[in-house]
């Protein structure tokens, strides 16, 4: 027998036993030719131990687990993420799952959530493990949420001391979840010996009982009312009293009322209306200020209400939107206890953001399926209530309820009903640092077609023009220390889609801003004067173009002083490369960071149409008290548009302003060489309409450019056209009659 052959099983032996405890690991010893020889184990090693070998044997997802950890710990990503599908793809239970984990972690002596947010910092594994991790804690929610295990652990509360303490601990894994359990106990006179041990147990359990607690008192049994409020007064979060005020006024029994006001005197609480304490708790609810909070270890967060046949059950929700529920609850029991607040707009606003907070494809089963949405609700409450929770969202920069507010005033202001105010919330959300809020903002009031002017009215046309130059492609303005700078980043953005324009101070950006439709990143440089970037800063923050932009800043590296301001802003990000090629990703991470709604190029060309077709309505009508001039350059601009429709409704807009650049533009661009012929046609067609209104503003030389095309065209639908517009200019007959001669079958030529 070689030396080879007698070596290889004892190497392997070796290798197989690494997986022992410490302790008896440092050296292998195994029995060759009758002589013990003590192997030390090697420090890596790259095959599974094969200590699990007869259990795992039966048990594939065991084996699967094993394997995973085991390539997981010793560096071998690429074999751990297949483990990782292979476990993903078995499609076992979440819950054995988990326990096959836990299994394989407690033999080893790690711990297993430390271990997965390790694998999940490693990129070869981020994926795979965040999904192990999704699947574990799915099966550990149903271990905890298991009816069976919840009542066992209740059961074990009174069985003294330590039986207490371990039941406790399960009970504290289930948190809100045990609360229905115990409360049945609490209710059961065949089970008082144990009530002591569980109303301790529900004390203990503390916030974790507060929610499911505070709808047990809507409870129709005032025996068991009286054990909820007694509860809730020994925990003593002043997010109850609310509750307790309710059943102060409204107490079915003498007996609840004095309990009710006994545990709001052991709080702390205010002895106000309740109505009014519930909107007070509706307001925090909303921006997530309050003891009544979801279970963050759970995938889902649980509403709680009374039910008269089940008693107190769960709903659950997606986290996101449980503060907005739990606002629209607290906010209906305010309007039910007519409280003296303004607890429509709340609940309007809290509807709103529930919808924006939904995450896609997720549903809120709070909500009846038929349930009109959020829109229909606030158009049916009117522009009163409407504006308030439009106010609301300005002041805390809530993007998405502010527009959902703003397209609700859109449906039912008119000009009798906007508020002309200096301090109206619609007029200030025309300044608001959201293009598509500043754009609906001024939709809503140009087609209410003012009759009386109103604070703010100047702001209307501009926005107009601004939403009808709107294009979809990323924009930025790149500040930098010298023209060479700029122009290094300039130009390649440029080749990769985005409009960009820079500057080297801020004056010059100013200048530069005005000449693109939108602005959604600026870049800058931390080698910037500070003087220039506090100039800078101040006029992004002055500007409503550039004021929801975010702010990109090149510093050379993580040390920057800028690394800490954007820990308080989050609209300033920051990179350490000026290389164009890596600033893109930077720049949409950047964008991304201020929570600007999107505006991508189908939606961009819809507010550039509706921009079109309202400018055209407010020139088309009298009386109305908005000054349509500041739109005319940038209708002229749209003419060079790439999109046919928009240099269509940019041609009808100039068609209505009396203005002879409008009429020059629109036959300029109608005799320009290249231009689709149905576009010629709108724009000869707007021409004759504007010489309709205002006359003549040609020239000779332009007559002649018109007259060739009415001569010598060869469509006939262009030539059609052209000749409307040039009969509307009632040039002189001799004109006509020589177009008639030269075009006669019947003269010699």
């Amino acid at each position: 027998m070689t030396a080879k052959a007698l070596s290889t099983p004892a190497t392997s032996s070796a290798t197989n036993k690494l997986n022992m405890p410490a302790s008896l690991r440092a050296a292998v010893k195994v029995t060759v030719l009758g002589l013990t020889i003590a192997v030390a184990a090697p420090m890596v090693v790259l095959t599974p131990t094969n200590a699990f070998a007869q259990t795992t044997q039966a048990d594939p997802l065991a084996k699967s687990v094993e394997d995973f950890w085991h390539f997981g710990k010793v560096a071998r990503y690429d074999v751990a993420a297949a483990k990782a599908t292979e476990i993903l793809g078995a499609g076992a239970e979440p819950l054995k799952v988990a326990e096959a984990f836990e299994k394989v972690a407690t033999d080893r002596g790690d711990s297993l959530d430390d271990w997965l947010i390790r694998f999940q910092g490693v990129e070869a594994l981020k994926g795979p493990a965040a999904e192990l991790a999704k699947v574990i804690n799915e099966g550990r929610f149903t271990r905890r949420a298991d009816p069976k295990v919840i009542e066992a652990n209740v059961a074990r509360l009174n069985g003294g001391d330590r039986p207490y303490r371990l039941a406790l601990v399960q009970l504290r894994e289930s948190g809100e979840l045990a609360v229905p359990a115990m409360l049945d106990v609490l209710k059961d006179p065949t089970k008082q010996s144990e009530h002591g041990a569980v109303r301790r147990a529900i004390i203990d359990l503390g916030r974790a009982a507060l929610n499911p607690l505070a709808a047990a008192t809507m409870s129709n049994d005032p025996a068991q009312v009286e054990v909820v409020v007694s509860l809730l007064g020994d925990l003593g979060y002043e997010s109850a009293v609310p509750f307790l005020a309710r059943l102060s006024e409204v107490a079915m029994t003498p007996n609840v009322k004095k309990v009710a006001e006994a545990a709001i005197a052991k709080i702390g609480g205010s002895t106000g209306k309740a109505g009014d304490q519930f909107y007070e708790l509706a307001e925090k609810q909303y921006y997530g200020k309050t003891s009544l909070v979801a279970d963050l270890r759970f995938p889902t967060a649980n509403v709680w209400k009374f039910d008269v046949e089940k008693g107190v059950i769960r709903t659950p929700v997606p986290h996101a939107i449980f503060n907005d529920v739990m606002t629209l609850q607290a906010t209906e029991m305010a309007m039910a206890l007519n409280t003296s607040k303004d607890a429509l707009s709340l609940w309007l606003a809290g509807d709103f953001k529930r919808e924006a907070d939904l995450p896609k494809d997720a549903k809120d089963d709070t909500r009846p399926a038929n349930n009109p949405d959020a829109h229909f609700f606030a158009v049916t409450a009117g522009a009163q209530y409407c504006n308030a929770a439009l106010g609301r969202a300005l002041k805390d920069r809530n993007n998405a309820v502010a527009l959902s507010a703003v397209k609700a005033l859109q449906e039912i202001v008119g000009d009798s009903n906007f508020d002309r105010g200096e301090s109206s919330p619609l007029i200030d959300a025309m300044q608001f640092g959201d293009r598509r809020v500043r754009f609906e903002a001024a939709f809503t009031l140009a087609q209410a077609l003012p009759q009386k002017p109103f604070a703010g009215q100047e702001l209307v046309t501009p926005l107009l023009a601004e939403a009808l130059s709107q294009t979809g492609q990323p924009s930025v303005l790149v500040v930098l220390p010298t023209q060479e700078a700029v122009n290094a980043v300039v130009v390649p953005l440029k080749a990769q889609g985005f409009i960009a324009s820079g500057a080297t101070n801020a004056a010059g950006a100013l200048s530069a801003s005005a000449g693109v439709p939108a602005i959604d990143v600026v870049i800058l440089s931390e080698e910037l004067p500070a003087v220039e970037t506090e100039s800078l800063l101040g006029l992004v923050a002055r500007s409503p173009k550039l004021r929801a932009a975010g702010k990109l800043v090149i510093v050379a590296s993580t040390a920057s002083q800028w690394e800490a301001r954007k820990a308080s802003d989050p609209t300033i990000s920051t990179t350490t490369s000026s290389d164009p090629a890596q600033l893109k990703d930077a720049i949409a991470k950047a964008r991304d960071a201020t929570g600007a709604l999107p505006l991508d190029p189908t939606l961009a060309t819809q507010y550039a149409t509706r921009a079109g077709e309202l400018i055209k309505r407010l020139a088309i009508s009298r009386g109305q008290v908005l000054d349509l001039t500041p739109s005319r350059s940038t209708l002229l601009g749209a003419l060079e548009d790439a999109r046919p429709e928009i240099v269509k409704l940019a041609g009808e807009g100039l068609a209505l302003m009396n203005n002879e650049d409008a009429q020059k533009g629109l036959l300029l661009k109608a005799t320009t060489e290249g231009v689709a012929d149905d576009v010629k046609v709108s724009l000869f067609k707007s021409l004759a309409v504007s010489a309709k209104f205002f006359g003549k503003k040609l020239d000779a030389g332009q007559i002649e450019a018109l007259d060739t095309v009415v001569s010598g065209g060869t469509n006939p639908e262009v030539k059609s056209a052209a000749a409307e517009a040039r009969g509307a200019l009632d040039l002189p007959a001799d004109q006509a009659r020589k177009l008639i001669l030269a075009n006669a079958n019947q003269m010699p030529k």
